[in-house]
C-alpha cells in the first residue's frame, strides 16, 4: 500500500501542470470522436465514470452533455482541481486497482493513456476486473493507450510550456528493450514574487494490444473494437495511440 501511495504523490506534484497545459488540450482533441462514436452507446442520462479522471476536464464535458458522473483518481491533488473543474459531478479518492461501487454504471471511460501508467500487466488486468465489476451487464468500456509507434514518436522529445501560469520543461524518453516511456519534468511554481522548482519523474509502460484484449476477455469483457486515434478519432496529435471500445458480458 505504501508504494502505492508513493505512486500517487508523483500526480500530486503533477496537478497543477496537467490542469494548465494538458487537461483541455487533450479534451478538445478527443471531444468529437469521443461525441461521435462513444457516447450514443451510453444511455441518455446514464451513469458514467471517469476513471482516472485527472484535473475533471473530461468529467465537466460529460455532466454538460446530460449524464451522471463519477470520477475516481489516486491524487488528491488532481481532484482539488477536478472538483473546482467539474462542480456538479461527483469525485473519489482511490486506487483504480481497489476501487468497488454499490451501484453499477453505465458506462466506464479511462482516456489520455491512463493505463499505460500501471507498471505490470496484472494490475491492467485487477483495473479491468474492477472496471467489470463496476458496470451493468453490457454497460460500455472505452479507454486509449499509446502504442510502442506512440511511445517511439514521442521519445527524445523535449518542449517547455509557458503560458502565463506555472512553468513546465518535459524530457521524454523511452527504452524499447524494457517497454518504459519515462517524462521527466522540470517545473516553477510562482508563490508570491518567487517561484519554487519541483522536479520529478513519471513512468508509463508499453503493452501489446494482443495483451490487453486477452486480459479484457479474462475479466469478463466481449471482444474490444480497436479504434485509432488520429484516423477514426480524428486527433491530429496523437500519432500512436488507440482507443479499445469494449462491453461487458452479460
Amino acid at each position: 500500500m505504501a508504494k502505492k501511495k508513493q505512486q500517487y504523490r508523483l500526480y500530486d506534484a503533477f496537478a497543477p501542470f496537467y490542469d494548465q497545459y494538458w487537461g483541455d488540450w487533450y479534451l478538445d482533441d478527443c471531444r468529437e470522436g469521443l461525441a461521435e462514436l462513444v457516447l450514443p452507446r451510453i444511455p441518455a442520462g446514464g451513469r458514467v465514470l471517469d476513471l482516472c479522471c485527472g484535473t475533471g476536464q473530461l468529467a465537466r464535458w460529460l455532466t454538460a452533455c446530460g449524464f451522471e458522473v463519477t470520477g475516481l483518481d489516486g491524487s488528491e491533488e488532481m481532484l482539488a482541481h477536478a472538483r473546482r473543474n467539474a462542480p456538479k459531478a461527483s469525485f473519489v479518492c482511490a486506487d483504480a486497482r481497489l476501487f468497488a461501487f454499490e451501484e453499477p454504471f453505465d458506462a466506464v471511460l479511462s482516456t489520455f493513456d491512463s493505463v499505460n501508467h500501471f507498471a505490470t500487466l496484472e494490475d491492467v488486468g485487477t483495473v479491468f476486473e474492477n472496471v467489470a465489476r463496476a458496470l451493468e451487464p453490457g454497460g460500455v468500456f472505452v479507454f486509449d493507450v499509446n502504442t510502442q509507434a506512440g511511445f517511439l514518436d514521442a521519445a527524445d522529445e523535449s518542449y517547455i510550456t509557458e503560458e502565463g501560469g506555472p512553468v513546465c520543461v518535459v524530457r521524454s524518453t523511452y527504452d524499447v528493450k524494457t517497454g518504459v516511456g519515462l517524462s521527466k519534468v522540470t517545473g516553477f511554481l510562482q508563490e508570491g514574487e518567487l517561484w519554487r522548482r519541483v522536479d520529478f519523474e513519471i513512468p508509463e509502460y508499453h503493452y501489446a494490444l494482443k495483451d490487453l484484449k486477452a486480459a479484457l476477455r479474462a475479466a469478463g469483457f466481449r471482444p474490444a473494437e480497436t479504434l485509432d486515434a488520429v484516423e477514426d478519432f480524428g486527433m491530429p496529435r496523437a500519432h500512436g495511440r488507440v482507443f479499445l471500445v469494449t462491453e461487458k458480458r452479460g
